[in-house]
C-alpha cells in the first residue's frame, strides 16, 4: 500500500508540476520569465499543494478543485525562497545556483515580486463560491504577511546574543508553519469540511510545518550536502539561531568549549574546520539529537489530530506525510 501512495503522490506532484510551469511563464522578457521559473524548473517536494489536494478529497472528494490552490502557495513558496537566498546571500538552492547568483540581485528581487503578483492571479481561479474565495484570499494575505514578519524576525534574530525557545518557535511558525497551515485549511475550505475539520487540519499542519523546520535545520548541520541542496552548515556561518544552536548556546553558558561554537556562528569567513568543530560540539553535547526528538514530537501531536477526518487512503497519505516530514533522510 505504502508504494501505491507513493506512485500517487508522484503522480500528483508531476499533475502539479504541468500545472506550476504553465502559471509561471508569463510576460514578454526573457530574462525575468527564465529567473522566475529557476526554481520551480529545479524540482521541489511539492508539499503544500499535495496537502492541500489531499485535504480537500479527504474532506470532501473536491480534490482536483484544489489544484490551483495548491499551485498558488507553492509558488508564494518559491518566491519567498528566491528573496531569503537574497537576504541570507546563500549561493545554491535545490542542487543549483541561486536565483540571485544564477542572474543578479535586482533581477531575483524583481522575480520574487512576479511570481507573488502570478500566486495571487491563480487563486483567484479557484472554482469555489464567493464566500469561500473570500475566505481562501483572507487566509494567504495573512499567511504572506506572517510569513513576512517571521523573515524579519530570523534576520533580527542573527544579530541578537541570545534567543530564547518561543521566540525561535514563535520564529519558525510564522517563516515556515503558517505556509503549511493555510494549505491544509484552504483545502478544508474548498473540500467543505466542517468548521472542525478546517480548524483540526490547519492546526494538523502548523504542527508539521514546525516539526518539518526543525528537521530541516538538523538536515543543515548534519545531512548530506547534495541532498540537502545547500551547503552544509551555512546555518553556522549565516548565525541562524537554530534550535540547535538556542538549546547550545544554554548547555555552554558557562563551558570553556562555548567559543568554538561561537567563533563560528555568525562568521561568514569561518573555515571548514571551524564549523566542523562547532557542529562536533552540537553533537557532542546533545544539542542536535534534542532538536530531533522535538520535531518527532511535533509530528506524533500532528498524527493525533487526523482523527478529525474519516478513514481513508487521503488521510493515511497525510499521516505518511508526517513521517517525511520530520524523517527524512541526515
Amino acid at each position: 500500500m505504502l508504494m501505491d501512495h507513493q506512485q500517487r503522490t508522484k503522480e500528483m506532484i508531476k499533475e502539479v508540476d504541468h500545472a506550476l510551469m504553465g502559471y509561471v511563464r508569463r510576460g514578454m522578457h526573457e530574462k525575468l520569465i527564465k529567473a522566475m521559473r529557476h526554481y520551480p524548473e529545479a524540482g521541489g517536494k511539492r508539499m503544500r499543494p499535495v496537502m492541500a489536494i489531499l485535504t480537500a478529497e479527504a474532506v470532501g472528494k473536491r480534490g482536483r478543485e484544489a489544484l490551483p490552490f495548491g499551485c498558488c502557495l507553492e509558488i508564494i513558496h518559491n518566491f519567498t525562497l528566491v528573496h531569503d537566498d537574497v537576504i541570507d546571500k546563500d549561493p545554491v538552492r535545490r542542487g543549483r545556483p541561486a536565483v540571485h547568483i544564477a542572474y543578479d540581485e535586482p533581477t531575483a528581487i524583481i522575480a520574487g515580486d512576479a511570481l507573488f503578483a502570478i500566486a495571487y492571479d491563480v487563486l483567484a481561479t479557484t472554482e469555489v463560491d464567493g464566500e469561500r474565495l473570500r475566505r481562501l484570499l483572507h487566509t494567504v494575505s495573512d499567511t504572506v504577511f506572517l510569513v513576512a514578519e517571521g523573515q524579519q524576525i530570523d534576520v533580527d534574530n542573527e544579530d541578537r546574543p541570545s534567543v530564547s525557545r518561543e521566540e525561535y518557535l514563535d520564529m519558525v511558525e510564522k517563516k515556515t508553519a503558517v505556509l503549511f497551515a493555510c494549505a491544509a485549511e484552504g483545502g478544508a475550505i474548498i473540500g467543505h469540511g466542517t468548521e472542525r475539520q478546517i480548524a483540526d487540519m490547519k492546526e494538523y499542519a502548523r504542527l508539521l510545518g514546525i516539526g518539518f523546520q526543525i528537521w530541516d535545520d538538523v538536515l543543515g548541520i548534519k545531512g548530506d550536502a547534495k541532498k540537502v541542496g545547500k551547503p552544509i552548515g551555512s546555518d553556522i556561518r549565516n548565525g541562524k539561531r537554530t534550535l540547535i544552536v538556542v538549546d547550545a548556546l544554554e548547555r555552554l553558558e558557562k563551558d570553556k568549549r562555548r567559543n568554538v561554537l561561537t567563533d563560528a556562528l555568525g562568521n561568514a569567513n569561518a573555515t571548514d574546520e571551524q564549523v566542523k568543530a562547532a557542529v562536533q560540539l552540537l553533537e557532542d553535547i546533545g544539542s542536535i539529537e534534542h532538536a530531533r526528538q522535538f520535531a518527532l514530537d511535533y509530528g506524533k501531536r500532528a498524527k493525533d489530530l487526523l482523527s478529525c477526518l474519516k478513514d481513508s487512503e487521503e488521510k493515511e497519505m497525510l499521516r505518511e506525510m508526517v513521517d517525511y516530514a520530520v524523517g527524512r533522510e541526515l
